[in-house]
Protein backbone atom coordinates (compact mmCIF):
# COMPACT_ATOMS: atom_id res chain seq x y z
CA UNK A 1 0.00 0.00 0.00
CA UNK A 2 2.84 2.39 0.89
CA UNK A 3 4.52 1.70 -2.47
CA UNK A 4 1.29 2.61 -4.26
CA UNK A 5 1.00 5.91 -2.38
CA UNK A 6 4.66 6.80 -3.00
CA UNK A 7 4.29 5.92 -6.69
CA UNK A 8 1.16 8.08 -7.01
CA UNK A 9 2.87 11.03 -5.29
CA UNK A 10 5.92 10.76 -7.55
CA UNK A 11 3.69 10.67 -10.61
CA UNK A 12 1.82 13.79 -9.48
CA UNK A 13 5.07 15.59 -8.69
CA UNK A 14 6.51 14.89 -12.14
CA UNK A 15 3.25 15.87 -13.85
CA UNK A 16 3.18 19.17 -11.95
CA UNK A 17 6.66 20.08 -13.27
CA UNK A 18 5.39 20.42 -16.85
CA UNK A 19 2.65 22.97 -16.15
CA UNK A 20 0.92 25.12 -18.77
CA UNK A 21 2.94 27.54 -20.88
CA UNK A 22 2.45 31.07 -19.47
CA UNK A 23 2.62 32.47 -23.04
CA UNK A 24 -0.44 30.48 -24.13
CA UNK A 25 -0.95 27.37 -26.22
CA UNK A 26 2.03 26.41 -28.36
CA UNK A 27 1.62 26.66 -32.12
CA UNK A 28 5.10 25.40 -33.00
CA UNK A 29 7.30 22.55 -31.81
CA UNK A 30 11.08 22.78 -31.54
CA UNK A 31 13.64 20.10 -30.72
CA UNK A 32 15.99 20.55 -27.76
CA UNK A 33 18.88 21.16 -30.19
CA UNK A 34 17.04 24.19 -31.61
CA UNK A 35 16.50 25.84 -28.22
CA UNK A 36 18.89 28.55 -27.00
CA UNK A 37 20.25 29.30 -30.49
CA UNK A 38 20.16 32.45 -32.56
CA UNK A 39 17.98 32.01 -35.62
CA UNK A 40 17.94 34.05 -38.82
CA UNK A 41 14.60 35.74 -39.50
CA UNK A 42 13.60 36.96 -42.97
CA UNK A 43 10.35 38.67 -43.90
CA UNK A 44 8.39 37.81 -47.01
CA UNK A 45 5.08 37.27 -48.77
CA UNK A 46 3.38 33.93 -49.45
CA UNK A 47 3.22 33.23 -53.20
CA UNK A 48 1.68 29.75 -53.08
CA UNK A 49 0.38 27.14 -50.63
CA UNK A 50 0.07 23.44 -51.52
CA UNK A 51 -1.09 20.54 -49.33
CA UNK A 52 1.40 17.66 -48.95
CA UNK A 53 1.71 14.47 -46.91
CA UNK A 54 4.76 14.09 -44.68
CA UNK A 55 5.93 10.48 -44.19
CA UNK A 56 8.27 9.48 -41.39
CA UNK A 57 11.23 7.67 -42.90
CA UNK A 58 12.97 4.49 -41.81
CA UNK A 59 10.91 3.76 -38.71
CA UNK A 60 10.59 0.00 -38.11
CA UNK A 61 9.08 0.10 -34.62
CA UNK A 62 5.65 -1.07 -35.82
CA UNK A 63 7.07 -4.03 -37.73
CA UNK A 64 9.24 -5.15 -34.81
CA UNK A 65 6.53 -4.68 -32.19
CA UNK A 66 3.94 -6.47 -34.35
CA UNK A 67 6.36 -9.30 -35.06
CA UNK A 68 7.18 -9.76 -31.37
CA UNK A 69 3.55 -9.70 -30.30
CA UNK A 70 2.56 -12.08 -33.11
CA UNK A 71 5.46 -14.43 -32.32
CA UNK A 72 4.62 -14.53 -28.62
CA UNK A 73 0.94 -15.05 -29.36
CA UNK A 74 1.68 -17.74 -31.93
CA UNK A 75 4.06 -19.63 -29.64
CA UNK A 76 1.31 -20.10 -27.09
CA UNK A 77 -0.71 -22.11 -29.62
CA UNK A 78 -0.18 -25.86 -29.65
CA UNK A 79 2.99 -27.61 -28.53
CA UNK A 80 6.29 -28.83 -29.97
CA UNK A 81 6.73 -28.25 -33.71
CA UNK A 82 3.23 -26.82 -33.99
CA UNK A 83 4.12 -24.15 -31.47
CA UNK A 84 7.27 -23.17 -33.39
CA UNK A 85 5.37 -22.98 -36.69
CA UNK A 86 2.61 -20.93 -35.08
CA UNK A 87 5.23 -18.59 -33.58
CA UNK A 88 6.81 -18.01 -37.01
CA UNK A 89 3.42 -17.50 -38.67
CA UNK A 90 2.35 -15.19 -35.84
CA UNK A 91 5.54 -13.15 -36.17
CA UNK A 92 5.07 -12.75 -39.93
CA UNK A 93 1.40 -11.78 -39.66
CA UNK A 94 2.12 -9.55 -36.66
CA UNK A 95 4.91 -7.80 -38.58
CA UNK A 96 2.57 -7.17 -41.53
CA UNK A 97 -0.15 -5.78 -39.27
CA UNK A 98 2.39 -3.67 -37.36
CA UNK A 99 3.66 -2.26 -40.66
CA UNK A 100 0.15 -1.21 -41.74
CA UNK A 101 -0.60 0.37 -38.35
CA UNK A 102 2.70 2.24 -38.47
CA UNK A 103 1.91 3.53 -41.98
CA UNK A 104 -1.39 4.94 -40.69
CA UNK A 105 0.26 6.78 -37.81
CA UNK A 106 3.51 7.85 -39.48
CA UNK A 107 1.89 10.27 -41.92
CA UNK A 108 1.15 13.87 -41.13
CA UNK A 109 -0.67 16.59 -42.99
CA UNK A 110 1.84 19.06 -44.34
CA UNK A 111 1.94 22.24 -46.35
CA UNK A 112 4.45 23.48 -48.91
CA UNK A 113 4.66 27.25 -48.58
CA UNK A 114 6.41 29.24 -51.32
CA UNK A 115 7.58 32.61 -50.02
CA UNK A 116 9.15 35.57 -51.80
CA UNK A 117 11.48 37.21 -49.31
CA UNK A 118 11.76 40.98 -49.12
CA UNK A 119 15.22 40.70 -50.76
CA UNK A 120 13.58 39.10 -53.85
CA UNK A 121 14.74 35.53 -53.17
CA UNK A 122 12.05 32.81 -53.46
CA UNK A 123 12.05 29.86 -51.03
CA UNK A 124 9.77 26.87 -50.60
CA UNK A 125 9.41 25.32 -47.15
CA UNK A 126 7.53 22.12 -46.27
CA UNK A 127 6.26 21.88 -42.71
CA UNK A 128 3.58 20.08 -40.72
CA UNK A 129 0.17 21.76 -40.74
CA UNK A 130 -0.68 23.77 -37.66
CA UNK A 131 -4.42 24.46 -37.43
CA UNK A 132 -3.67 27.61 -35.42
CA UNK A 133 -1.54 29.06 -38.23
CA UNK A 134 -3.11 28.67 -41.66
CA UNK A 135 -1.36 30.40 -44.56
CA UNK A 136 -2.90 32.07 -47.63
CA UNK A 137 -1.46 33.60 -50.77
CA UNK A 138 -0.49 37.20 -50.02
CA UNK A 139 0.11 36.70 -46.27
CA UNK A 140 3.08 38.58 -44.82
CA UNK A 141 5.18 36.00 -42.96
CA UNK A 142 8.55 35.37 -41.37
CA UNK A 143 10.90 32.58 -42.46
CA UNK A 144 12.92 31.42 -39.45
CA UNK A 145 16.09 29.49 -40.27
CA UNK A 146 18.18 27.68 -37.64
CA UNK A 147 21.94 27.24 -37.64
CA UNK A 148 21.39 23.67 -38.93
CA UNK A 149 19.48 25.16 -41.93
CA UNK A 150 16.04 23.97 -40.76
CA UNK A 151 13.41 26.51 -41.80
CA UNK A 152 9.87 27.29 -40.67
CA UNK A 153 7.30 29.78 -41.84
CA UNK A 154 5.51 31.64 -39.06
CA UNK A 155 2.97 34.46 -39.00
Amino acid sequence: MNKLIISALLTLTVAACAGPNPYGNSTESYGSREANQTMQVSHGTVLDVQPVTIDSEGNVVGKIAGGLIGGIGGSSVGGGRGSAAAAVAGAVVGGMIGNKVEEMYSKANGVQITVQLDNGQVQSIVQEVNVNALFRKGDHVKVVKSASNKARVIQ
